[in-house]
């Protein structure tokens, strides 16, 4: 079955400064299923999620290019109204964020901001998204204590209470359990498996299990590569690309020795696919041919041809806005006829 788009990503780039975080990503985000971003520390999971938001746009000397499309809409164009972005997106950060005032006031405090005044609406709204959020039961006696007080596991179901209550579309999650004790934890990953009905939700995670538990989809960066995406199950079960296999391993993962390297830009199908498997034929069992293309189609189908002639796809990575890297290892003897 075809996944709806809800937040489609293309060649996305980002740079701290000197530093390059992401590389020219294209991914789509399916509508209404939880996504997790999964990868090593440093990999560029947070800076994909807070892209959505444009919260990168906070950190001084962030440059960037490339489309981020939510709704169809480009929110990195000039006229992008940011806080109306802001609006569809709801956050839990890795420690929750409550602001220094009363239970009721946290989860008024946006709706106020977006001109709900009325005190028998404000309560109505506010008792609803506590009880989606599963917190009603234990703070309806308590509502205008300050939220402080309350135990760090239900401090992030008041955030996510908070976010719920401006009706976003999307919730995004930065390691939202991180911080929290197992029951904790069950809780807010319960109540989004129960929320992924009604909103779109993206998840980094550090915890395998977890986006086992959760995820619909699954992203795996690299050194702010887009490796491998897909359907959860594919990806958990049977992962195509040896990095990804190591990282779901536990495995060290370590950059292939190129052992050949052929440059087949201005090439097209099936000439480079010939090329390639000529340059195969030099090589012996186990040891890897690196390709340069910039013939998208042979994007797919270089790979897929490898692939019935019993060799290995190790990788296949985007360079920049039009060259692709395809990695292959010798696995059979084949021979031209």
């Amino acid at each position: 079955m075809e996944l709806k788009t809800h937040i489609s990503v293309k060649n996305l780039s980002i740079w701290y400064g000197e530093h390059q975080a992401l590389n020219n990503v294209t991914i789509d985000i399916p509508d209404k299923k939880i996504t997790a971003i999964i990868g090593p520390s440093g990999c560029g999971k947070t800076t994909l999620l807070k892209s959505f938001n444009r919260l990168i746009d906070l950190q001084d000397g962030v440059k960037v290019s490339g489309q981020v499309l939510v709704d169809g809409e480009d929110i990195y164009h000039p006229k992008v109204e940011v806080t109306h972005l802001r609006k569809k997106m709801g956050l839990l950060s890795q420690r929750p964020q409550v602001l220094p005032m009363s239970i009721y006031e946290n989860v008024a405090y946006g709706l106020r901001i977006h001109g709900i005044k009325d005190k028998k609406k404000l309560d109505e709204v506010i008792q609803h998204y506590l009880k989606e959020s599963s917190l009603w039961e234990e703070v309806k006696n308590r509502l205008h204590s300050s939220a402080s007080k309350l135990s760090i596991g239900q401090q992030q179901r008041l955030c996510l209470a908070r976010g719920l209550a401006v009706e976003p579309e999307v919730i995004l999650g930065d390691e939202p359990t991180s911080a929290l004790d197992p029951l904790s934890a069950e809780r807010i990953e319960q109540r989004l498996l129960e929320l992924k009905n009604q909103y779109t939700i993206v998840l980094v995670t550090h915890i395998l299990r977890q986006a086992k538990r959760l995820a619909d989809y699954i992203i795996f960066l690299y050194l702010g590569n887009l490796i491998e995406h897909g359907p959860a199950e594919e990806i958990l079960k049977n992962p195509k690309y040896l990095k990804t296999k190591s990282y779901l391993e536990g495995q060290f993962i370590e950059e292939p020795k190129i052992d050949k390297e052929l440059n087949l830009k201005g090439t097209v199908c099936p000439d480079n696919f010939v090329k390639a498997k000529l340059a195969l034929e030099d090589l012996k069992l186990g040891q890897i041919l690196k390709i340069i293309v910039d013939y998208e189609p042979a994007v797919s189908e270089v790979p897929k041809a490898m692939e019935y002639e019993g060799h290995k796809i190790l990788e296949v990575k985007r360079l920049n806005f039009t060259d692709w890297e395809i990695i292959i290892q010798k696995r059979n003897n084949t021979y031209l006829i």
